[in-house]
C-alpha cells in the first residue's frame, strides 16, 4: 500500500527531518534517507528513488524496534497496520529515536521539538577515531591557540613574568662571557707568556660573572617558585569551578578517577611547562642567537661549517612532533584509567574485603599500571631513538671544529684563542640545541594536558539562568505534563508521565526496580531535563526558574546519605552555612538526632569521617533528614530514606519525616510499601509508564500491580519472620 514505484522526483524544500540510515532495504550495509515533510514521511534510496511514503494524517504512532546491532523505525497507521520504514545501526539509533518522536509530533499537529545532534566518534577533519565521544582529536588541535590560552594564565602576574624574562636575558649575557674571557686569556696571556696583570683582571671578571650568574639563578628560582605555585592554584581553581557547574550527565559518562586525573596530573604538566619550559625556551633561544652571532664574528666560513648540522636536527624534530603528540595523548588517557581504577578500588575497599577480592583488584591494578608503564616506555623509547640520531648530528659540530678549525689554527688563519673560544661556545650552543630537541617532548605532553584541562573547562555547564537580585519564592505546585526522558535517547526510561502535586500533598512513587522512580526524582531536581513534555512549578516551566533558586527550595533525602568529612554541625548546616547553632539543634531534634548526637564525646563537634564512616547508617540518615529540615525546602524528595535501617530506627525516622513533610510538596520512594500508607496519592510505574494511580486503599481494592507488589512483599516478610523465629528457637 505504502511502497511506491521506482520514480525520481525533485526534493522539496520543506523537509523538516532528513536522516541517513546505514542499512539498505535488504538489511545490508548501504544508505537510505528518511525524509519527513509537512505532508508525508518517505524513504529515499541511494539512487534518489523514493521507495516508501505515507501521508502524515494516516500516521497514528511511530516507534523504534530494537534489533541486534541496530534498530528499525516502525509506523502504526490509523488503521492499526504496522509498517517497517527503515533499518539502521546502533551508531545512529539515538537520532532515529528522535525522528520517531518528531514524526509523532508532526502527525499530531504539534510543534517539532527534537534534537538531532549526533555524538561524534570520529574527527570531522581527519576522520580518526576520537579517544572519547565528542572529545578532542589529538592530531587536529591548534597548538598555537592552545599555547596562547595557556600563556594567558600569566597575565595576572605579568610583571613577575616580565622580570623572569629579563633575568633570562641577563643570564644569557653572563653565560656568554666565560668563553670570551678564555679566548682572551689564551691569546693575550698564555700564548705570548706576558701580561700577568691581565691574567688577574680576566680572572676577576670571570669570578664576577660566576657570582652574578648565581645571583640571577637565585632570583629566577624564587620567581619560578612563586609563579609555579600561583599558576597551578589558578589552573586547579578554574577546572574545579568548571567541574562544579557541569551537568550531571557529564559525570554519568566520565569516571571520577579520569576527572581527578585532569585536576592533578594534567594541571601539573601545564604549570611545569609555563614556569620551567617557557623561561628556558626564552633564555636558550637568546643564547643560541648570541652564540651564532659570536661564532660568525670570529670566522664566517668556519661558522657555516660548524652550524651545517642544525637544519638536519630541525627536520628530525619536526618529523617526530606529530608522533610524540599522539603518544602523549595516549599516555594521558592511561593516567586517567589508572586514576579511575585506583579511585574505584579505594572507594569500594569494604566490598573488596567483604568478598576477599584483594587478589582480583591487585591484578586489575597491575593491568592498568602495566598499561601506564608500557605507554610511558613507548613514548620514551621513541623519543630516545630520535634523540640519539639528533645527538649524532649535534656531535658533528665539535668534530668539524677540531677538523677544520684545527687546520685553520695550523695554517694560522685563526688564533688558538679564537679556536678555543669557538669550542667553548659550541659547548654552550649544543646544550640549547639538545634542549630544543627535548622541549618537543615536554611541549607535547604539556599541550596534551592543557587540551584535556580546557576540554573540561569548555564543557557545556548547567544553565543556571540569570542571577536574581531578589529570591524567587515558590509555592510548590508541581505538574509533569507528557514527560519523556531517556539517558540514551533511543531507549526512553520514562514515557508520557503526567503527575500533579499540591503543597501539603505526599506523592508516593512505587514500582519494580528499573521502573523509572529514581529517574523521575532526578528530573524533579533538574539533574536532567525532559526530552519531551514539560515540568511546571507554580504553573511556570521549571526551566524558566533560575536553577540555583529552584534547588534552593528543593530538599533531597537519599537512600545512601552523603556526609562530608567535617563535624555533625557542619553537615546539618551544609545547605544553610550561616544557620545559627540554635537552629541546627532544633533541626536535629525534629529529625530525632539530637539525643544520639549528645551521646557522642564531642557532641555536635564530632567528626563524622569520610562519607560519615564514623556513624551508623541510621545516624547518617537522621543527620541527612536534619539537613533537609534546616534547608526548609518547599518541595521535598525522599528517595527510599528508610530502606536500610532497623525497625526502631525507622520508627524514629518516620516521626521525623512526618514533621518534615508538613506544608510541603513531597515526593517519596519507599522500599517498604506500607510506609506509603498515608500518602495522598500513589503513582505506580512499570517500564517507564504510569499504570496505576490512587490512594493506598484504592489501589489495594483494585488488586492490580500495586496489590501484587504489596502481597509479594508481605509474603517475603512472613518468610523472613518465620526464619528468624526458627533461628531464635
Amino acid at each position: 500500500m505504502y511502497k511506491t514505484e521506482t520514480m525520481e522526483e525533485p526534493i522539496p524544500p520543506e523537509i523538516f527531518i532528513s536522516l541517513d540510515a546505514d542499512y539498505d532495504e535488504d538489511g545490508r550495509y548501504g544508505r537510505q534517507t528518511l525524509e519527513v515533510t509537512a505532508a508525508e514521511v518517505r524513504v529515499r534510496e541511494n539512487n534518489d528513488v523514493v521507495s516508501f511514503r505515507i501521508p502524515l494524517q494516516e500516521i497514528k504512532a511511530a516507534r523504534n524496534e530494537p534489533l541486534i546491532g541496530g534498530g528499525r523505525l516502525e509506523i502504526t497507521t490509523t488503521s492499526n497496520e504496522l509498517l517497517p520504514v527503515v533499518t539502521y545501526s546502533l551508531q545512529v539509533a539515538g537520532m532515529f529515536s528522535e525522528a520517531a518522536r518528531g514524526i509523532e509530533q508532526l502527525a499530531k499537529g504539534e510543534t517539532l521539538s527534537i534534537n538531532l545532534k549526533k555524538e561524534r566518534t570520529h574527527c570531522q577533519k581527519c576522520n580518526r577515531l576520537l579517544p572519547e565521544k565528542n572529545g578532542i582529536c589529538p592530531n587536529c588541535i591548534n597548538r598555537t591557540k592552545t599555547l596562547w590560552r595557556v600563556a594567558n594564565y600569566l597575565s595576572p602576574y605579568k610583571w613577575r613574568a616580565v622580570a623572569l624574562a629579563l633575568l633570562a636575558i641577563l643570564t644569557t649575557i653572563v653565560n656568554l662571557a666565560p668563553p670570551r674571557i678564555q679566548g682572551m686569556l689564551i691569546d693575550h696571556v698564555l700564548t705570548p707568556h706576558r701580561n700577568l696583570s691581565m691574567l688577574w683582571l680576566l680572572m676577576a671578571f670571570w669570578l664576577g660573572a660566576l657570582a652574578i650568574n648565581i645571583g640571577l639563578q637565585v632570583l629566577s628560582g624564587t620567581l619560578t617558585a612563586y609563579l609555579g605555585a600561583h599558576l597551578s592554584a589558578d589552573l586547579r581553581t578554574d577546572i574545579f569551578r568548571a567541574i562544579e557547574w557541569l551537568q550531571i550527565s557529564y559525570f554519568d559518562k566520565k569516571p571520577i578517577g579520569a576527572i581527578t586525573s585532569r585536576v592533578t596530573q594534567d594541571t601539573d604538566l601545564v604549570w611545569q611547562f609555563l614556569t620551567q619550559c617557557v623561561p628556558f625556551l626564552l633564555s636558550n633561544t637568546l643564547l643560541l642567537i648570541g652564540i651564532a652571532l659570536l661564532i660568525f664574528s670570529i670566522n664566517v666560513p668556519l661558522a657555516l661549517c660548524i652550524l651545517a648540522p642544525i637544519p638536519v636536527i630541525a627536520i628530525l624534530s619536526g618529523f617526530s612532533w606529530k608522533r610524540i603528540d599522539v603518544l602523549s595523548h595516549r599516555l594521558s588517557q592511561k593516567w586517567a584509567r589508572f586514576h579511575t581504577n585506583l579511585n574505584e578500588t579505594l572507594s569500594g575497599i569494604k566490598v573488596v574485603k567483604a568478598f576477599a577480592q584483594e587478589d582480583f583488584e591487585h591484578n586489575r591494578f597491575l593491568k592498568s599500571n602495566h598499561e601506564l608503564r608500557d605507554s610511558g616506555v613507548k613514548i620514551d623509547t621513541y623519543w630516545l631513538k630520535i634523540f640519539g640520531v639528533m645527538s649524532f648530528f649535534i656531535g658533528l659540530g665539535s668534530l668539524i671544529n677540531w677538523t677544520i678549525g684545527g687546520y685553520m689554527v695550523y695554517v694560522k688563519q685563526i688564533s688558538l684563542g679564537d679556536f678555543w673560544q669557538i669550542q667553548a661556545y659550541l659547548g654552550l650552543l649544543y646544550g640549547p640545541i639538545q634542549w630544543f630537541a627535548t622541549v618537543n617532548n615536554w611541549f607535547s605532553r604539556a599541550m596534551a594536558g592543557a587540551e584535556r584541562v580546557f576540554e573540561v573547562i569548555d564543557s557545556e555547564p548547567e544553565l543556571y539562568g540569570e542571577t536574581q537580585e531578589t529570591a524567587v519564592e515558590i509555592n510548590g505546585d508541581v505538574t509533569l505534563e507528557n514527560v519523556r526522558f531517556g539517558y540514551d535517547k533511543s531507549n526512553p526510561v520514562l514515557e508520557n508521565i503526567n503527575i500533579t502535586a499540591r503543597p501539603g500533598e505526599m506523592i508516593g512513587l512505587v514500582g519494580k526496580s528499573g521502573a523509572g522512580k529514581s529517574t523521575t526524582i532526578s528530573l524533579l531536581c533538574r539533574f536532567h531535563e525532559p526530552d519531551a513534555g514539560v515540568i511546571k512549578i507554580d504553573g511556570m516551566d521549571y526551566r524558566d526558574i533560575p536553577l540555583q533558586e529552584l534547588r534552593r527550595q528543593v530538599g533531597l533525602v537519599l537512600q545512601e546519605p552523603f556526609l562530608f568529612n567535617g563535624t555533625i554541625a557542619e553537615n546539618i548546616s551544609y545547605g544553610k552555612p550561616d544557620a545559627a547553632f540554635e537552629d541546627i539543634i532544633a533541626a536535629a531534634k525534629d529529625a530525632n538526632a539530637h539525643q544520639f548526637i549528645l551521646d557522642k564525646p564531642d557532641g555536635y563537634d564530632t567528626l563524622v569521617g569520610e562519607r560519615g564512616a564514623q556513624l551508623s547508617g541510621g545516624e547518617r540518615q537522621r543527620i541527612s533528614i536534619a539537613r533537609a529540615i534546616l534547608h526548609n525546602p518547599r518541595i521535598l524528595i525522599l528517595d527510599e530514606a528508610t530502606s536500610a535501617v532497623d525497625v526502631e530506627t525507622e520508627k524514629q525516622m518516620q516521626e521525623a519525616i512526618g514533621r518534615l513533610i508538613k506544608g510541603r510538596t513531597t515526593f517519596a520512594i519507599a522500599h517498604r510499601l506500607a510506609t506509603l500508607r498515608h500518602a495522598t496519592r500513589l503513582i505506580v510505574l512499570d517500564k517507564g509508564q504510569i499504570v496505576e494511580t490512587g490512594t493506598h486503599a484504592e489501589l489495594m481494592d483494585r488488586q492490580g500491580i500495586f496489590y501484587n507488589l504489596v502481597k509479594t512483599q508481605s509474603e517475603i516478610n512472613e518468610i523472613i519472620e518465620a526464619e528468624n523465629f526458627i533461628f531464635q528457637s
